[in-house]
């Protein structure tokens, strides 16, 4: 299967998802998502105060693994694909089929816990004791390992385009091009994380550490242990 392929498939996933239909569902998802990004902030807080990581982090939390919009970048992908696969280099197709694929799977988990939270169990707001009880009923850990193995994969393509001055080169002759036939959404989320993670020189160890952070969270989940996040009493 193509990268273009894997892309259209990703995009059929994302537009599939109930969020788009129901405007009170979907504030249920940016609430837990929200809840969610205060407990990645607390997991991954050395990284996040160090300057040399902190726009990094910041990719990976706030537009990776924590729930971005992907609206725009979704429909202007559908439009623009033919487009999309003549400009950019496949390096640069593959590593953002990649991040789609990882974010589209997050997304569809955070619905199912959504919908588990607060239509199924009936509560209003959320509390860290039955959020973590939710997410121990939902299960569905194997899918979150897999968005972590995308993640890790994720980092080791960055790793290979920040190191590419090929893939670098090419990549910045397609900007206005990019932008002059409606990819600039997904050109300007490529480019803002590759702009991110090029000063660091190698990217994959990051990611690594921050995949393996959370399959240690994801271990304590699943085995019931108390405070699985660690946050000793800490409120969210």
């Amino acid at each position: 299967m193509t990268a273009a392929e894997k892309l259209r498939g990703q995009l059929q996933h994302y537009h599939a998802l109930r969020q788009h239909e129901d405007a009170a569902f979907r504030a249920r998802v940016h609430a837990l998502q929200a809840f969610q990004a205060r407990r990645l902030q607390h997991t991954h807080a050395a990284l996040v105060a160090d300057p040399t990581y902190h726009d990094a982090t910041s990719l990976f939390l706030n537009d990776i693994y924590g729930g971005i919009d992907l609206l725009p970048m979704a429909r202007e992908i559908e439009r623009a694909l033919p487009i999309a696969v003549r400009l950019l280099p496949d390096a640069v197709l593959h590593t953002s089929t990649v991040a789609l694929e990882a974010m589209v799977l997050m997304q569809r988990i955070d619905e199912a816990l959504a919908a588990l939270y607060f239509e199924q169990q009936g509560h209003d707001t959320l509390q860290l004791d039955r959020y973590i009880d939710a997410v121990r009923a939902l299960g569905r850990f194997d899918e979150r390992r897999q968005v972590l193995v995308l993640i890790r994969e994720l980092g080791h393509g960055l790793d290979k385009y920040v190191r590419s001055r090929l893939i670098f080169a090419t990549f910045r002759i397609a900007a206005k091009p990019a932008h002059k036939y409606g990819l600039g959404a997904l050109y300007d989320f490529l480019d803002r994380g590759f702009r991110v993670m090029r000063p660091l020189g190698s990217t994959h160890e990051l990611f690594d550490d921050m995949a393996g952070a959370e399959e240690d969270v994801l271990a304590r989940l699943e085995a019931g242990i108390p405070d699985p996040f660690r946050l000793e009493g800490r409120p969210l």
